[in-house]
């Protein structure tokens, strides 16, 4: 299954009053949203990141350094995997003989199959469309019963991106 992620701004945060009244109506049941006309957006993607009060450029700038720290996260020697073969080895799809810790690139499938999309000026989608990249992110355990661990790439990016905006804010935007 494909993994989705999106990010979006959100420069209301800064106003408490604004903030409260999107709070209440995201509150608000489907059913009374259709009847004032409010238009809703859900999200059935795997993570939704908020980040509040920064302008479109800083979101923009934001984004373009999160798409390259996606990739570099897939293929940094960084992960834990306990090898099958004798000394913690493991053979790969691709032939390579890897140990721990290693990079989550096999045949480079999951790294080009990273998708990103401009939804509005203030949504943007990362989606990574190889079937195992959910699997791989996440964990999941094979029909023979075998746990394989999550890898999830995305979170070291999640846990920088505040201090890249700020860092960007610092800098004028």
């Amino acid at each position: 299954m494909a993994y989705v992620l999106r990010f979006k701004s959100n420069a209301f945060e800064a106003d408490s009053v604004i903030t409260r009244m999107l709070n209440k109506l995201g509150e608000l049941s489907r059913g009374a949203k259709a009847l004032v006309g409010i238009k809703s957006e859900t999200f059935g993607g795997n993570n939704l990141q908020d980040l509040y009060g920064i302008n479109v450029r800083t979101f923009n700038r934001a984004m373009d350094w999160a798409d390259g720290d996606f990739d570099q996260q897939i293929i940094l020697s960084q992960w834990s995997w306990k090898g099958t073969g004798e000394d913690g080895k493991t053979r790969r799809k691709n032939g390579e003989i890897v140990y721990e810790p290693r990079d989550i690139v096999d045949t480079g499938e999951l790294l080009q199959s990273k998708k990103r999309t401009q939804v509005s000026r203030s949504v943007v989608d990362f989606e990574w469309t190889a079937e195992h990249a959910e699997g791989v992110h996440d964990g999941y355990k094979t029909k023979g019963g075998k746990v394989n661990p999550a890898r999830p790439w995305t979170e070291p990016t999640l846990v920088d991106i505040d201090n890249v905006i700020r860092e960007t804010l610092r800098k004028g935007g």
